[in-house]
């Protein structure tokens, strides 16, 4: 029974017109992937980052895979200024193999600084053109007897219904709030696939993907000199019908600072709804950072509350990300750093 109803679901998820996009827990760990405007907005001045996410891997498992690549330019030509640019790559694996979802999306933003007395603010917007593609593979399929399409070809081959190529467009705005280098908070706000693709195997059929906005925030409130500081997070993504809540925080521990030496203890609580129904309990997710240096390593795990818990015994999705963010030689990065400078870690 329980493998059924996973079934149902995969199905579901495959075929069902106006789909969602995939979801990361550690969603702060991807930026590229959240908001064009977030390219870019770090300490460093190069940034290399990955995910791996199995959801339900007890049952029929849906793996994400991501990698992008961001970089901020002409900070010191500009006077604390940057424009930022950004690479994603990400493939959304259902099942085994059955469906796929592959994308590349390449980031453009401008981040204007703006210094007042005790704070400096910045503020920016950020472009995003992307592609990807939907592939079907039907190979272990098996038809009726009686089922002839064109002399009996493969149905699915005959349709073209293996795969789809698919342009969008995407925007976002993100605001910026440095506090005497010690309290940090960040509210970005992105709109994504902005002209509503058709993402129908057919020609003939319409399934045009619903826009996706999605509302961010975080922040750093330091204590005990630097020793500790609470990292609150909050998220919220609508896709049509579909609706996400997260809210959380990280404490951070300082191990060695001078060194860049922390050490992170978070949770989140995810609610979601669907249509007009009120936000229900979907999971809690439990999760630990180590960061060294230009090195930054993190895993979570999602415990499954909502009603599909009976069926997966709470069990629900490791997740695991790396960041690795460095300063070239010609930048002035290092200068930023040095001079305490902060930049949010989401």
């Amino acid at each position: 029974m329980r493998r059924l109803l996973f079934i149902g679901c995969f199905i579901g998820c495959c075929f069902s017109s106006q789909a969602q996009d995939f979801h990361l827990s550690q969603y702060w760990s991807n930026p590229v992937q959240l908001n064009p405007a977030l390219s870019g907005l770090m300490e460093d001045n190069v940034r290399i980052s990955s995910n791996y996410r199995n959801q339900w891997f007890q049952q029929i498992s849906f793996s994400t895979y991501t990698a992008s690549i961001d970089a901020n330019l002409f900070r010191n030509r500009l006077k604390g200024n940057f424009v930022g640019v950004g690479l994603g790559f990400y493939q959304d694996v259902e099942g085994r193999g059955e469906f796929k979802n592959n994308g590349l999306n390449l980031n453009l933003c401008y981040n204007q600084k703006i210094k007042g007395r005790k704070a400096s603010h910045y503020i920016g917007f950020g472009l995003q053109a992307a592609y990807f593609s939907k592939q079907l593979n039907i190979k272990n399929v098996i038809y009726g007897t009686l089922y002839e399409v064109n002399s009996n070809t493969d149905p699915i081959d005959y349709l073209n219904y293996n795969r789809r190529s698919i342009m969008d467009l995407g925007s976002g705005v993100n605001y910026f709030l440095n506090v005497k280098n010690k309290h940090l908070f960040t509210v970005s706000f992105a709109v994504l696939h902005i002209a509503r693709p058709n993402t129908s195997f057919r020609n003939d059929v319409s399934d045009l993907l619903y826009r996706k906005f999605t509302l961010n925030m975080s922040g750093r409130v330091e204590f005990n000199n630097e020793k500790f500081a609470l990292m609150p997070l909050f998220l919220f993504q609508r896709q049509g019908p579909h609706k996400e809540l997260n809210l959380g925080t990280f404490v951070q521990i300082s191990l060695q600072s001078k060194e860049r030496a922390y050490f992170y203890l978070g949770a989140q609580y995810r609610l979601a709804a669907f249509e007009q129904r009120v936000f229900g309990s979907d999971a809690l997710v439990l999760a630990v950072r180590g960061e060294v240096k230009s090195v930054d390593i993190g895993f979570s795990y999602d415990i499954t509350t909502s009603k599909l818990r009976t069926a997966n015994s709470f069990f629900g999705g490791p997740e695991l990300s790396l960041q690795y963010a460095f300063s070239t030689s010609s930048s002035p990065s290092t200068k930023y750093r040095r001079n305490g400078m902060r930049m949010p870690k989401f």
